[in-house]
């Protein structure tokens, strides 16, 4: 028997009301003439009675894809979410940290090199790059950063792609969900380039 389990449907399959996009929505899913079949429910419609005799049976919050696909790429990349967060402050230890998640991106062909140069002081080394997916450039200074303040970037580096995560595991709904192998190697990655 091949087992495909379809995306969520777009409205309740008892009423046939659309579902919006953030609202609670409750799913389970069936054998039935040995094939799985799913079915979605708003609140008003989920009893749950209707478990009884279902394989399984979850609730979620429901992703509206035209919503989604006019989302920011890096929100649905934690490493590029948090080298946004970073990517304008002055603060060294943000610029720290979105120098080593810069470094990463470009390791995972996110970003591509166009060109490192000096500033006209002389004070940092820029390294200018294109985001292949958010189709822009960026500027990403290295102001001679300490060991000390590499390290310390790294660390929270670490930290924010441990809640960004977490975060994004527990609203976890995209049909292309990541699996705990990329999670790991994520941060296993960023272990790797300050180190």
């Amino acid at each position: 028997m091949e087992i495909k389990i379809t995306k969520s449907a777009r409205a309740c399959s008892e009423c046939e009301r659309p579902f919006e996009h953030g609202e609670e929505i409750f799913s389970l899913i069936r054998l039935q003439d040995q094939a799985f079949v799913r079915n979605d429910y708003d609140k008003t419609h989920w009893d749950p009675e209707k478990t009884q005799h279902a394989v399984a049976a979850w609730s979620t919050t429901y992703i509206d894809p035209k919503v989604e696909a006019q989302q920011p790429p890096e929100v649905f990349s934690p490493l590029r979410q948090a080298f946004y967060e970073s990517a304008e402050s002055k603060d060294r230890a943000e610029i720290a940290k979105a120098y080593l998640a810069a470094q990463l991106l470009r390791r995972q062909k996110v970003f591509r090199l166009i060109k490192e140069f000096d500033t006209d002081e002389g004070e940092a080394r820029i390294a200018l790059f294109a985001d292949r997916i958010g189709n822009r450039f960026i500027e990403v200074g290295d102001p001679g950063l300490s060991y000390q303040e590499l390290e310390a970037g790294r660390q929270a580096l670490l930290q924010r792609l441990r809640e960004l995560e977490a975060v994004q595991t527990e609203g976890e709904t995209s049909s292309e969900t990541r699996t705990d192998e990329a999670k790991t190697d994520s941060m296993e990655t960023a272990n790797e380039a300050a180190g």
